[in-house]
């Protein structure tokens, strides 16, 4: 096989895969024209990818401190409270949660406006212990690097240089628990939304409109597809007019809850559907073991009793059965609860997690990201936002022999 010239472009993905307190979480990241001569990636990995042929793809074990900076002891700070040049009240900070090391003074390196995140690990009084470690210092992961489509160049002049592991491994790690004790999301007003009125009420005017791109939807629906099968009976939680389920499922039943009932009708998808406000009600009225999978589409930040609608869904599920719940960074601002709209996106990851967690149905959890698409050229913010919109799942997985 001919090798390409070290001036090639590349379109490649990376997959990463690490795994901390039970909890497996896959990591894929679109790289579009990497440059193999300019851009960054260990010396090894640049000359396989060079070597790769179209779809092949090279793995590697990462040890902890190879890929993102080690763990340093010293970038732990005990810091008082007045040190914080803050945007929040320095009472609101919150064990477990990031916050931007812009608002740290007196540390060397650090900068006001610095956006790189720190964990505030701990609350004695007046006093925060800050971790500026990257929250995949202590990790170990398998990165998976598959080539798409190469191209080359004979001459270039200018330009940029990327990081591109440094790119996908960026929000990677927030999403775990610290020392495995629960990151607390549900302190008192995380849950009031702008607009507090009845959601049956907000939902009556009819959203025939996409809540992501072209390319967003595609993923979520590959992603989907990788999670059922044919011959499932499936429950679409906080439905619309799209389930973005794959068409090649030949599916038992689909049926949609949601809010619209005209939305709900344009869902060609579904085969019954119901209207219901799960903030008012949040049974969920089925049989016990009634479903093969319960999805929640970009949806999850409207939810203000969530880990109830997480028990229900354990309960219609059949043993073994799975609940992914999907969202991205886009929603109904008046709508979202508080805390949803204060996180990183990663760290709304770690959010849903704990709702299965503190639902207590699930025998186990994983997550999964897919970011870095180029934004599809028909899009109406091409213009404005370069990469297409992420997608985030949380998957749980009910125990086998109950519901």
């Amino acid at each position: 096989m001919k090798t390409l010239p070290p001036c090639a472009l590349a379109d490649l993905t990376f997959d990463i895969t690490w795994e901390k307190d039970g909890i497996v979480h896959k990591e894929h990241y679109f790289v579009d024209q990497f440059n193999c001569w300019r851009d960054i990636v260990p010396k090894d990995l640049r000359q396989d990818i060079l070597n790769c042929t179209i779809e092949d793809s090279i793995s590697l074990q990462a040890s902890p401190g190879q890929l993102v900076p080690e763990y340093r002891p010293d970038n732990v700070h005990f810091l008082p409270k007045s040190r914080l040049d803050i945007f929040l009240s320095a009472d609101g900070l919150v064990r477990g949660r990031f916050y931007p090391q812009g608002m740290l003074t007196g540390i060397p390196g650090i900068f006001k406006g610095n956006s790189t995140p720190f964990r505030c690990i701990d609350i004695d009084g007046d006093c925060i212990r800050a971790d500026l470690n990257h929250p995949m210092a202590l990790i170990p992961m398998e990165i998976t690097v598959t080539v798409h489509a190469k191209s080359f160049i004979s001459e270039e002049r200018g330009g940029i240089c990327t990081d591109w592991i440094n790119l996908a491994l960026s929000g990677p790690g927030m999403q775990a628990r610290h020392n495995r004790q629960p990151t607390d999301y549900f302190s008192e007003n995380f849950f009031d939304r702008r607009d507090s009125r009845r959601d049956s009420l907000y939902y009556t005017r009819d959203r025939f409109v996409q809540h992501i791109d072209a390319r967003a939807r595609q993923n979520l629906s590959d992603l989907y597809g990788t999670l059922l099968r044919s011959g499932d009976a499936v429950l679409d939680l906080m439905a619309g007019m799209a389930s973005h389920l794959p068409n090649n499922i030949d599916l038992s039943a689909l049926h949609g809850l949601g809010l619209n009932a005209n939305e709900l009708k344009r869902n060609k998808q579904l085969t019954a559907h119901t209207v219901q406000d799960l903030n008012t009600d949040t049974r969920l009225h089925f049989q016990d073991n009634s479903f093969d999978a319960v999805i929640c589409s970009l949806a999850a930040e409207y939810l203000i009793t969530p880990v109830s609608i997480f028990k229900e869904a354990a309960r219609v599920l059949k043993p073994g059965g799975i609940f992914a719940v999907t969202f991205s960074n886009r929603w109904f601002p008046e709508k979202a609860i508080r805390i949803w709209e204060e996180l990183h996106d990663f760290e709304r990851i770690g959010l849903v997690t704990e709702y299965f967690h503190k639902s207590g149905g699930y025998e186990s959890i994983s997550t999964v990201s897919k970011r870095g698409y180029p934004r599809p050229h028909g899009d109406k913010y091409f213009s404005t936002i370069m990469f297409s919109d992420p997608v985030y799942a949380v998957i749980g997985k009910t125990f086998p022999g109950s519901g």
